[in-house]
This record gives C-alpha cells, sequence and structure tokens, in this order.
C-alpha cells in the first residue's frame, strides 16, 4: 500500500460525531480528515467496541510507520504485542496505489465503507495506528502489497481474535481499480 486511501466526505457520520464530542475536546475534533487521506493525518478508527480518532503512524525508533507486514507481526515483539492487545479496523472508502508508471489508481471493493485491519499504540491524546498489508494478488500488476480489508461482517471476528495470520492473509476481496493520472513533475 502506497500511502494513501479515501474517505468518501458523502458518508453521514453525524451519530458518530456525536460519540466523539463526548470523547474529545473541539480542538481534538477539528482534525479529523476525511476525503484523501496521507500519513499523520487524524483518522476515525474503531477499537474496544468504540469510535476513536487516531493519528495514521505508527511511532517505532523515531519512525512513523504506516504500514505493517502481517509476515512481520509475527516475528516482531512489539508488532505481536499490539497485534494480540491492540487491534483495530480503519475506516475508508478505498485507497490509491500507483503503479511503474507512476499512474495512480483508485482501488476498492464497491462498497461505500469498507475497513482496514490494523494495530495501535497507546499515546495521549490521540493514539497511533498501522495499517496491516498483505501481498497483493488480484491487483499485483498495480502493486506487490495491498491493505488487508475486511468486510462488516468480518470487523468483529478480526477485533476478537478469531481469524489466524493465516486466515487474514486468505481474505483479500476482490477489488475494483479506477486508474487516475496524476502529474507528478512540471519538468
Amino acid at each position: 500500500m502506497c500511502g494513501r486511501y479515501y474517505f468518501d466526505e458523502n458518508i453521514d457520520i453525524s451519530k458518530i460525531l456525536k460519540i466523539l464530542e463526548k470523547k474529545y475536546n473541539q480542538k481534538t475534533l477539528d482534525l479529523l480528515s476525511t476525503g484523501e487521506i496521507f500519513p499523520s493525518n487524524i483518522s476515525l478508527v474503531f477499537a474496544n467496541n468504540d469510535y476513536h480518532l487516531m493519528k495514521w503512524g505508527y511511532s517505532l525508533n523515531k519512525r512513523n510507520l504506516i504500514n505493517t507486514r502481517i509476515e512481520t507481526i509475527r516475528d516482531t515483539d512489539i508488532y505481536k504485542t499490539d497485534y494480540q492487545n491492540h487491534k483495530c479496523v480503519i475506516i475508508a472508502s478505498g485507497f490509491y496505489e500507483w503503479d511503474k508508471h507512476k499512474r495512480r489508481h483508485y482501488i476498492t471493493t464497491g462498497d461505500d465503507i469498507i475497513y482496514f485491519a490494523g494495530i495501535y499504540q497507546k499515546n495521549n491524546p490521540v493514539y497511533n495506528y498501522s495499517i496491516i498489508t498483505t501481498e497483493a494478488i488480484s491487483t499485483k500488476n498495480i502493486h506487490n502489497r495491498v491493505p488487508i480489508v475486511l468486510n462488516k461482517n468480518e470487523t468483529d471476528n478480526y477485533l476478537n481474535n478469531r481469524y489466524s495470520i493465516e486466515q487474514l492473509i486468505k481474505l483479500q476481496p476482490d477489488f475494483n481499480t479506477e486508474t487516475e493520472y496524476e502529474i507528478l513533475t512540471l519538468f
């Protein structure tokens, strides 16, 4: 996953905002990003049976890691602990990847809302999260990694430790892609 995803501004989150208003001050609420989401943006995340605002980027050794390979979760203590105790799902509409020709592709399942499997770190007042990625299958001609995408029914199983790592890897849905062209340089 290249580092950007999209949260459609037309999705009605008014009920969720009322929940968040009880937990966060207005200054923090004003940081909530919609539309195209970039690393370090504050985004809508679900964890511990509640909605949260979290910053995209997992802080590790002064590095901001936006993605975590599912294959490394087994081998790295910090990821292993958070995978067991700090699972979350990131709410999105789709994500972006750039191919080797620098064309941008918008990738989605066709559903209005999709959920990325993630892990988070506890920092106050806003926690940090990382999106878990796996090897791409249906979109490997665009990019070799994709986020682990869950549908609404799979989120509960993920959050409650009912999937093994091997099962998560196999959950990859069929993706729809739309190519967008982006000028990366003027010269």
